[in-house]
């Protein structure tokens, strides 16, 4: 075989695969881990050859497909930090995550499976979303702009739930304002931490003695006692009779 039909066709396997790992990061997404490597060649339009020629498992296929979502969230934590706007960079670093959560439910499930998120990586020894989030936190909490009583762990639950409860983007970002709204430093400094007086709520089936104005003692049976005692209701008939 000539050289130049030997680029060619290295040229050829090389457009195969990426359009395999495409085809694949997006079933992965849209179905999970249950689409088989037939289903991905078939979507992908080359043969179940194609597929195990270059990924001879499924593992391997998902292991390449979660790899190159690192490598991409990554890359985004690290444009990030080269923002001027240490507030701004925070946030948009939270929609970034959350975006890629909520339209990769499967794959952002296998990668927290694989702790990826929180261990650091063998190649660089950092974590490819925590590592970004702690120094970004950090640059804002510096700034002034994002509370100080915050760290990686509380932000990363935020981010969690808003993953969690959203079921469409309208809702994420709505979700993230709220989120924004609680982190920011100037917001909460508005608030006071003050006890909240409530009025005291009368008891209305609490009655009064008519004749000297003390509790009337509740009775398990009967009728209910008009007034306290014996001698204010001796006092009370003397009252009648002399008013007859």
């Amino acid at each position: 075989m000539s050289a130049v039909a030997q680029r060619a066709e290295r040229a050829d396997a090389q457009r195969n695969r990426q359009n395999v790992l495409e085809t694949a990061d997006r079933l992965f997404a849209e179905r999970g881990a249950a689409v088989s490597l037939n289903e991905i060649a078939t979507a992908a339009g080359v043969g179940a050859g194609t597929v195990y020629r270059h990924f001879p498992t499924k593992d391997a296929l998902l292991a390449t497909v979660l790899d190159q979502r690192l490598s991409q969230l990554g890359e985004y934590g690290e444009r990030a930090l080269a923002m001027a706007d240490p507030g701004e960079a925070f946030r948009r670093y939270l929609r970034f995550i959350a975006d890629q959560a909520l339209a990769n439910r499967a794959i952002c499930e296998a990668l927290a499976a694989r702790e990826d998120w929180v261990e650091p990586a063998k190649a660089s020894g950092q974590c490819v979303v925590d590592t970004p989030l702690s120094a970004l936190l950090v640059r804002a909490q510096r700034a002034g702009v994002v509370r100080a009583d915050l760290d990686t762990r509380d932000v990363r639950a935020l981010l969690t739930a808003c993953a969690a409860i959203a079921e469409d983007p309208a809702r994420v970002q709505r979700l993230l304002g709220v989120m924004w709204d609680g982190i920011r430093a100037e917001r909460n400094s508005e608030i006071r931490n003050e006890t909240v007086r409530l009025p005291e709520l009368r008891d209305e089936t609490k009655r009064n003695c008519p004749v000297c104005g003390d509790p009337i003692p509740e009775t398990a049976t009967g009728r209910p006692a008009k007034y306290c005692s014996a001698a204010c209701r001796q006092k009370a008939f003397r009252e009648k009779r002399k008013t007859a």
